[in-house]
């Protein structure tokens, strides 16, 4: 139970409520095995990618991300043992959980929910965090890369399992852009970082970056701001190509962390070439 949570929420009572009786899938075990393995101080890299081979799909992805744009070898990477050297194990962490989260989510298409949209803003999200934390918060790179990755995990649940009522909710947001969060109190007592937070509950995520989730909109949420600064203003871009938020996001950046218009420029487009590699792993 994270120590956030009020008045003794039940997880599993609320996303049922929430999502029609829908029943969560379990997180896969092989992936919490791997994410056991990278965490525990006593585990070589041969260690973690006998773990790794367990799951071939995933393997293969990480083999494939590594080889990517977004990490530039020099050299082919042809083993997990020397994938793990480059991606290194915070990173890969980060990417293990995300193939983690990934696999319980809907992939469906669903009204306003288009999974392989879905997932390269995601990864857009999470590499742009990935540079902006680098200029504001070196020490959490990888909790705002993890974070801004996860951060909308709830949608596909919400539109695929709530299409109902949520319809609406998304309609106006991609449409008329705004917050999202904000949007969702209009109409429910939730919003979907919160709804978030119960799923990590449920499959044992780490508390750090539920945290990060739930207060990816609020920038009030804590006296720690800059920390997660990166994950709060990536939440800005949409899906929607012709409102996708990001003359806003430049615009944010610059007037709240001063990084100005000509700096966003030049970080945007390669985190975005980077996001595709990452947005091909996942789907």
């Amino acid at each position: 139970m994270f120590s956030f949570f009020k008045n003794k929420v039940d997880p599993k009572a609320k996303l049922q409520k929430i999502l029609k009786g829908y029943q969560l899938p379990s997180f896969p075990a092989v992936v919490m095995q791997i994410l056991q393995k990278i965490r525990s101080p006593y585990a070589s890299a041969a260690d973690i990618a006998e773990s790794l081979s367990l799951d071939p799909g995933l393997s293969v992805r990480l083999l494939s991300i590594a080889n990517s744009a977004a990490f530039s070898p020099i050299n082919k990477v042809e083993n997990l043992t020397q994938a793990i050297a480059l991606v290194g194990l915070s990173q890969l962490e980060s990417l293990v959980l995300g193939v983690g989260v990934a696999k319980g989510i809907p992939k469906k298409t669903c009204q306003w929910h288009d999974p392989g949209e879905f997932w390269l803003t995601s990864a857009r999200r999470a590499m742009l965090a990935d540079e902006l934390a680098r200029i504001l918060c070196p020490a959490k790179e990888s909790e705002c890369f993890t974070a801004a990755f996860l951060q909308d995990m709830a949608l596909p649940f919400l539109a695929c399992h709530r299409s109902d009522d949520y319809d609406a909710v998304f309609k106006k947001w991609h449409l008329e852009g705004g917050d999202l969060a904000q949007l969702e109190r209009e109409v429910m007592d939730w919003d979907h970082g919160e709804v978030a937070t119960w799923i990590c509950s449920e499959w044992g995520l780490p508390e750090n970056i539920a945290l990060a989730i739930k207060n990816h909109h609020d920038p009030n949420a804590d006296s720690d701001h800059e920390t997660l600064g990166p994950v709060r203003l990536v939440s800005i871009l949409r899906e929607n190509e012709e409102n996708n938020g990001l003359d806003e996001l430049i615009a944010k950046a610059d007037s709240a962390y001063n990084i100005s218009p000509e700096k966003m420029e030049v970080i945007i487009r390669p985190a975005f070439e980077k996001a595709k590699d990452l947005a091909k792993m996942i789907v």
